[in-house]
């Protein structure tokens, strides 16, 4: 395993070995060997005794990998989960931040890792807001190998660290991979050998080692002797108040300073000076140890701007990570590359690599498009004095403003992957080119060249798990500043942190894209799809679903199933979800369900997770009322189809026996004298009766067409009545006629006036001293709610309502079939006979009804255009 650790290396240097660990962990691409090397890594790299990485699962933190805080094989180092909000950790996720612990100042805080925990610092893996867990180091330790307290700067690296290690514990969580990147390894800065200088009181040199040879360049042999001549002229006044204070007794602990090389070369020392003392304790001399510091100070001040690049890269990251929508994400890029504050560059593009097509494709572009332009953007910039996170900000929250110069511009590029030039090498060859030289190169792009007059410019490519699907381009055209391989680094650092932004959201794209496009087929098919859980509750719905139910989405999401489809407070007993619940299996059927009044083909399927275990079921109904009842109604039509015909055959074949019997009787009865006269007087009236019989079920299997003339229905139900006046005397009925208006129609007269005889017939023969109410009127057709222009039609509308004995609900459905009656007398073809004859009319009969309360005939007969 690597050792980042350096006994002598300042908090700057252990900065730079966390930026070199970050990029190291970016090869890695197993979650649980990234994970194991990160608590590896960074354990040497802050010298401390363990460190435990956890990832949040439901409402705690569980323990993925840990280094060093065991302390025996068989032991086990830390519970398996702790609540969030438990502990220094749990109490780092909930509050979303950084924490540091030291058991002699937080003695009221439990650290749940183990028991000998004295020191700790525990940071969140935060993905923007979202935390995936936290990572924890304990028991730092010195040089001497005593236990010491965790830093502010230490804090802020762990912090550092943590917020780039959360992105990259997430992709490779997430997708098994992550990218694999250069492991750039630098080695550590060997320290030189101090200067040791000793003077007397007049500062006259009185020894002098190598470490003092090979820091100041004098040899011994020149200064021994002589005064001290390595103090700057500017610096002598403080040199002698630092000897007037030894000559007191003091000693003076690393100062840092400035020195004289024999070269003349100023360089940067660290001194310590203290007393010379005799064997009798008097001060003789001053000695002096110095520590060339000047790479030190060089260090410490490139550490200083890298420090400052990566809190940059740390809050773009964050930022870009905080949106997922593609062309924010890559305007926050260029952003970036371009202001002030950012990387500087003048001008940036972003290509994104086509597959499909085998081409590279521009999407994006900043950057003025003249020098008065770039002058004048610096100016407002340098005026309004805008920190980059409020310019991110306005990218993030405000509205996208392309069709720039440079947006239609790099819009406009496209290049083929297999030509060969500077961009499409960057993406062959998975490496950054700065052209220094852009008109003298061969290679260069010669579109980029004669569109943006380009002198110089760099390309990097953007590479996510191990492959490129972009090119960053960058020029400073107005300010002709060179970039640099400084520039180059730091790019190519950025683009680490972007390509994956990038393709996060070009994948949360094309998942927002299909999940639209499954919402839109959802909620286009016609029958009623829904989602319910194991607990009945309704989770999804389609359109169909509220369009039948007549509520909002919001007020059926979330209620029980029972409820809404149903109507009923507990689970009904024929519902396809409790039954598919219990098989675990699918379930195909049909259904009458009387709440939502029809008659359905349910398809019940259970939903499994990967584990197996069942989250709900989902339901595709489909209403099949009208289907069933035309299968029904075929199925009638099939049947009296043959019943039709076996009764023309009888009635033909017993009618000519019973005329030659009618006939005879007739003439017995004519020379018959007394009761045998009676006898055949009987015989020919139930000759008659048959014959009656016979003729009504010869005019139900009739199917001769029938010739309509305009009727005005006013005079149809006047003479209907008119003829069944004696008969509704003769059972002391009255009825009620309720008429309204004139009403015209094209019908047959004659059968017409049938069908109304049979209901008043029927309304008489069910009253006994009752009243029969007649009502007619016009109303909008029955199928107004289908077609478009179907408001304009009317139905003449013919009811007749007694208050007699009624129907009972077991006959109430068969009343229309032929041969059924309830009656000792008549053959049950009068409802049938009307029926046919309201479906001749191309109208339709019902009936409501209900034993004990009488029976209500509604006929609806459509009135032609312009027979109102």
């Amino acid at each position: 395993m690597s050792q980042y650790y350096c006994p002598s290396a300042s908090e700057g240097n252990r900065l730079k070995m966390m930026f070199d660990i970050t990029r190291e962990i970016l090869s890695v691409d197993d979650p649980d060997v990234l994970l194991k090397k990160i608590v590896h890594i960074t354990t040497d790299a802050f010298r401390a005794q363990g460190c435990i990485l956890r990832l949040k699962e439901d409402d705690g933190l569980r323990v993925r990998a840990f280094h060093g805080v065991c302390e025996d094989t068989e032991c086990t180092p830390v519970r398996e989960v702790i609540p969030i909000g438990e502990g220094v950790c749990g109490k780092a996720a909930l509050l979303g931040r950084t924490l540091l612990f030291d058991s002699r100042v937080n003695t009221d805080e439990i650290v749940p890792a183990t028991k000998n925990v004295q020191t700790a610092v525990c940071s969140p893996l935060l993905i923007g807001e979202r935390i995936i867990g936290t990572f924890s180091l304990y028991n730092r330790l010195s040089d001497e190998g005593t236990v010491i307290p965790f830093t502010e700067d230490d804090r802020l690296l762990v912090e550092g660290f943590a917020s780039t290690a959360a992105l990259v514990i997430d992709r490779a969580i997430t997708y098994d991979k992550v990218e694999e990147l250069k492991d750039y390894l630098q080695g550590l800065i060997d320290n030189t050998a101090d200067a040791i200088v000793t003077t007397d009181l007049n500062e006259i040199v009185t020894s002098w080692n190598t470490g003092a040879e090979n820091i100041f360049g004098y040899g011994a042999d020149e200064v021994v002797g002589a005064p001290l001549p390595i103090i700057p002229h500017f610096l002598v006044e403080a040199e002698r108040g630092y000897s007037e204070q030894v000559r007191r007794g003091e000693t003076i602990r690393e100062v840092d300073t400035a020195r004289l090389t024999k070269q003349g070369k100023m360089i940067d020392v660290s001194i310590t000076l203290s007393p010379i003392k005799n064997s009798a304790g008097i001060i003789i001399g001053v000695s002096r140890i110095a520590r060339d510091i000047t790479e030190k100070k060089r260090v410490e001040k490139e550490l200083v701007r890298k420090n400052i690049q990566m809190q940059r890269l740390f809050f773009i990251s964050s930022a870009m990570r905080g949106t997922l929508e593609l062309d924010r994400v890559l305007r926050m890029v260029l952003t970036v590359v371009t202001v002030s504050d950012g990387l500087g560059f003048n001008r940036a593009m972003l290509f994104l690599v086509d597959e499909n097509a085998g081409v590279i494709k521009g999407a994006m572009g900043v950057g003025p498009a003249s020098h008065e332009e770039a002058w004048e953007i610096w100016s407002k910039l340098s005026h309004e004095q805008r920190s980059l996170e409020a310019i991110l900000d306005d990218v993030q929250a405000g509205p996208l403003r392309k069709d720039s110069f440079m947006d239609r511009l790099c819009c406009g590029v496209e290049i083929a992957i297999d030509s060969d030039t500077i961009l499409t090498r960057a993406v062959k060859e998975k490496r950054a080119f700065n052209v220094w030289d852009a008109r003298g190169d061969p290679q260069s792009d010669t579109v980029l060249i004669q569109q943006l007059g380009t002198m110089a410019y760099a390309a990097v490519p953007l590479i996510a798990r191990d492959k490129v699907i972009g090119v960053l381009w960058v020029d400073n055209l107005y300010s002709q500043k060179q970039i640099t391989e400084h520039d180059m680094e730091f790019l190519q650092g950025f683009t680490d942190q972007i390509a994956s932004a990038i393709e996060n959201a070009r994948l949360f794209e094309q998942v927002m894209r299909a999940e639209q496009e499954l919402e839109n087929i959802f909620e286009s098919i016609s029958d009623l799809v829904f989602f319910v859980d194991r607990d009945f509750t309704i989770r999804k719905v389609n359109k169909a679903v509220v369009d039948k139910i007549g509520l909002p989405e919001s007020s059926i999401i979330g209620q029980r199933c029972f409820w809404i489809f149903h109507g009923l407070n507990m689970p009904w007993q024929h519902c396809p979800h409790m039954k598919t619940v219990e098989t675990k299996a699918a379930l195909v059927g049909e259904i009458e369900d009387p709440h939502l009044g029809g008659t359905y083909l349910i398809s019940s399927s259970p939903i499994f997770e990967k584990a197996g275990e069942l989250l709900g079921t989902v339901h595709i109904a489909r209403d099949i009322s009208e289907l069933k009842q035309l299968r029904e109604k075929m199925v009638s039509v099939e049947r009296m189809a043959a019943l039709g015909e076996m009764a023309a055959k009888v009635a033909h074949e017993i009618r000519n026996p019973l005329l030659s019997i009618g006939g005879f009787a007739g003439r017995l009865q004519k020379r018959l004298e007394g009761g045998q006269k009676e006898q055949a007087r009987i015989i020919v009236d139930e000759v008659q009766r048959l014959e009656a019989i016979l003729n009504g079920i010869l005019g139900f299997v009739r199917t001769a067409h029938i010739e309509k003339k305009p009727v005005m229905l006013s005079d149809l139900v006047h003479d209907a009545l008119f003829f069944m006046e004696p008969q509704v005397l003769e059972r002391r009925n009255k009825i009620r006629l309720d008429m309204h208006g004139e009403i015209r129609l094209l019908a047959n007269y004659d059968r017409l006036k049938e069908a109304l005889l049979n209901l008043l017939a029927n309304a008489n023969q069910s009253s006994d001293g009752g009243e029969i109410v007649v009502r007619v009127y016009r109303t909008p057709a029955l199928a107004a709610a289908v077609g478009a222009d179907s408001a304009e039609h009317y139905d003449a509308v013919v009811e007749v309502e007694d208050f007699g004995t009624g129907i009972r609900p077991e006959d109430i459905g068969r009343i229309f079939d032929p041969f059924f009656t309830t009656r000792p007398v008549g053959t049950g073809l009068g409802l049938s006979i009307t029926k046919r004859i309201i479906e001749e009319h191309e109208g339709t009969i019902s009936v409501q009804s209900s034993p004990g309360r009488g029976a209500h005939f509604v006929v609806h007969l459509p009135i032609k255009e312009g027979e109102a």
